[in-house]
């Protein structure tokens, strides 16, 4: 370094504008954190407003003291359950024609509203849907008696974080993930910035065995599709993909068509029996 770079660098005025633009940064990086830690999920969590009550509905009482609504349609021909955790903007009410779609389609069917969706109690948040779909896997589990490994979990968009997290912690006989996050902040900042995350899908997928489907849009503008593409590369057990070609985040089964349905098909029979 030259005596003239040297003199400038150490001038008052030069380390006083430094230091200032470090307590800037450092301001954002607070304000930041507190977003994050505040306000997450105010705004992450939208539900529909529904209030339907649903033939067939039972009541679930999680852990954390809420009473959350699920629908359980059994399938006599089906071997398997899907687990149904749905996206963000859905509910029960919203999504049962396409829960019946998994009933024509072979598969019985287990749905639960979020809590503070539908008419479930309680403010929705990352452990409040984590506790929301363990009590619905403990309904199957231990009143309609169906084994783990009968018990397929499904979930889209929003709904792979709980999906992730229980599949993670409990014997379950596969995965379906559709339209997938890493994790919430990594949507916004590709990277992880603040010290924790939510729903934070990639750290757990590594200790997923269970055989795992992944389906995603090529074209997803709202969760991109290198998402799905990172899930699928780090999970260490069997594993298919369907990557839908041109399709965005809320057209996809639409552009996927009866590929969809065939892929799953597939998944199905190619599960332990």
């Amino acid at each position: 370094m030259n005596p003239g770079t040297r003199n400038f660098l150490r001038r008052p005025a030069f380390r006083q504008w430094v230091k200032l633009v470090l307590r800037i940064l450092l301001l954002g990086y607070l304000a930041l954190m507190f977003v994050g830690a505040i306000l997450i999920n105010p705004l992450l969590f939208h539900p529909p407003g529904h209030k339907d009550e649903l033939r067939g509905q039972v009541k679930l009482h999680t852990a954390d003291g809420n009473d959350v609504t699920g629908l359980y349609l059994p399938n006599p021909q089906s071997a398997y359950v899907l687990l149904f955790s749905y996206g963000n903007g859905e509910d029960l009410v919203a999504d049962r024609d396409f829960l019946q779609e998994f009933l024509s389609h072979g598969w019985g069917v287990m749905a639960y509203d979020y809590p503070g969706y539908g008419t479930s109690t309680g403010k929705p948040s990352e452990s409040g849907c984590e506790a929301a779909i363990d009590a619905a896997y403990a309904f199957l589990v231990s009143e309609k008696h169906i084994p783990p490994a009968r018990i397929v979990l499904y979930g889209r968009s929003l709904g792979s974080g709980p999906a992730v997290d229980l599949a993670s912690r409990k014997p379950v006989g596969g995965l379906v993930l559709q339209s997938a996050y890493t994790s919430i902040f990594r949507v916004v900042t590709h990277y992880r910035i603040l010290p924790w995350d939510v729903f934070n899908n990639i750290a757990k997928i590594s200790s997923i065995h269970a055989p795992l489907l992944s389906i995603h849009g090529t074209d997803d503008h709202v969760v991109p599709f290198w998402h799905g593409k990172a899930l699928f590369d780090a999970h260490p057990g069997p594993k298919q993909f369907l990557w839908v070609p041109g399709a965005d985040h809320n057209n996809l089964v639409d552009v996927a068509g009866e590929t969809l349905w065939t892929a799953l098909d597939t998944f199905r029979r190619s599960l332990p029996r």
